[in-house]
């Protein structure tokens, strides 16, 4: 992949470039877009692209300036001059300092600029053996396994099975103190953007999400990430992250991610962060993930860590209080889950953590508690506090009742009964 630099100080015309082509079907991958020539510059150092396209008139620096800037330190690079007719004479000199061609902004459309892009391409080639490595990607082969195995773990049809997926990536050395980056783009302070076709917007999707590797590549150094594929060109995407000491990192990441898109467009970004989980851990990847992704749509914010908002959302709490006010229905897990917007798994594997018992066991034992302040007052019949209950029959609720009381219901009530009479004594 080429990698292709933008500059104009007209954010109309950055973000028309952006979606104007298919970058990756023609060989290259925009790596930023700057607004003034003095940024670009900047960008080259940092971003170290193939090809420049660039406005000739710019502030701070001109198009002819950042050219011959670039001409000495790195001769390799590849430029393609954008232009208005009263710049035309400009346009000329620009091709006497080696830019390959020059293109009338008047008049840009998709096939001109994919000409001009492969006169740069085939001139990058012709260069290429004087040409510095450009920044280095991370390992192909363990960073694609790693996305493919993440990608079931997050994927809420459950992949090929979270087990299988965790297993894989502990072969990997992948499974320890990992996180999933949710990246959500939004694009509608876009000037025009409602104008723009789908195709037109998945392009400008694929720019953008081009620059988050870069930007991760940078901020993640020493740390294993991947990119996963995206499921649909829909505004979202995923990083997979391990060997993490906090989200620290992830929260530096949205901040430089940020920052580089307020330089490039209007394109609005957040990114939702997961509790960092190990081995077994990692099968809540993907509850934490919904979960995050709910609260966001609930209340958009720029950054969203589980430790911030879920993950200290007290569930277990809210579950009991929501079976102490259904006491008297049938309660299932299912329902009590969706009332509080977490999956029935999840919820189970809480009760089981924090209150060692399933959630079913503490449903059965709450219903026994109240059923016994209704038998003890004598005015109902087991079938009827059954019943009232939420059970099916008598014959269950009684094996429910003697496995907590040791009697049963019938039992139970007799020995109230003979208690209060006692008493009256």
């Amino acid at each position: 992949m080429y990698r292709v630099l933008l500059a104009d100080d007209e954010p109309i015309i950055l973000s028309g470039l952006q979606s104007m082509l298919d970058w990756e079907r023609q060989g290259c991958t925009v790596c930023g877009a700057a607004r003034d020539g003095q940024q670009a510059l900047e960008l080259v150092e940092i971003r170290r692209p193939d090809i420049v396209i660039c406005d000739i008139t710019m502030p701070r620096l001109t198009g002819l300036e950042l050219l011959e800037a670039c001409a000495q330190q790195y001769p390799q690079l590849v430029f393609v001059m954008l232009t208005n007719h009263q710049d035309f004479h400009m346009a000329q000199q620009s091709l006497r300092g080696r830019a390959v061609d020059y293109l009338l902004k008047i008049d840009l459309d998709e096939e001109k600029l994919a000409h001009s892009l492969r006169l740069a391409i085939d001139e990058c080639e012709k260069r290429r053996r004087l040409c510095a490595p450009s920044l280095p990607r991370q390992a192909g082969t363990l960073a694609e396994a790693a996305a493919r195995h993440a990608a079931a773990l997050l994927s809420p049809e459950g992949g090929y099975g979270a087990e299988r997926a965790i297993a894989a990536l502990e072969g990997l050395g992948a499974a320890d103190r990992c996180a999933a980056a949710l990246l959500i783009l939004e694009p509608s302070a876009i000037p025009d953007i409602g104008s723009f076709t789908r195709e037109e917007q998945q392009r400008l999707f694929r720019f953008h999400l081009n620059l988050a590797v870069d930007v991760a590549e940078k901020v993640f150094r020493g740390t294993g990430f991947t990119l996963l594929p995206p499921e649909s060109e829909n505004g979202t995407a995923a990083f997979f992250l391990w060997g993490l000491e906090d989200t620290t990192p992830i929260a530096q990441y949205q901040a430089r991610l940020a920052a580089a898109f307020r330089d490039i467009s209007q394109m609005r970004l957040s990114v939702l962060a997961t509790g960092i989980l190990s081995g077994r851990g990692l099968g809540e990847l993907r509850v934490q993930a919904e979960l995050l992704k709910r609260e966001h749509a609930l209340s958009p914010r720029p950054f969203l860590s589980w430790s911030q908002s879920m993950g200290r959302t007290d569930y277990v709490a809210a579950a009991k209080r929501y079976v102490d006010s259904h006491i008297l229905e049938r309660v299932l897990v299912q329902d009590v889950a969706a009332a509080i917007g977490i999956t029935p798994n999840y919820l189970s594997s809480l009760f089981k953590r924090q209150l060692g018992q399933n959630f079913m066991d503490y449903v059965n034992a709450t219903k026994v508690k109240y059923a016994c302040a209704l038998l003890q007052d004598g005015a109902h019949m087991v079938y009827e506090v059954s019943h009232m209950l939420g059970y099916d029959n008598a014959y269950y609720f009684t094996k429910v009742f003697k496995r907590y009381m040791n009697m049963t219901p019938t039992e139970y009530q007799a020995r109230a009964a003979a208690q209060g009479d006692s008493s009256q004594r």
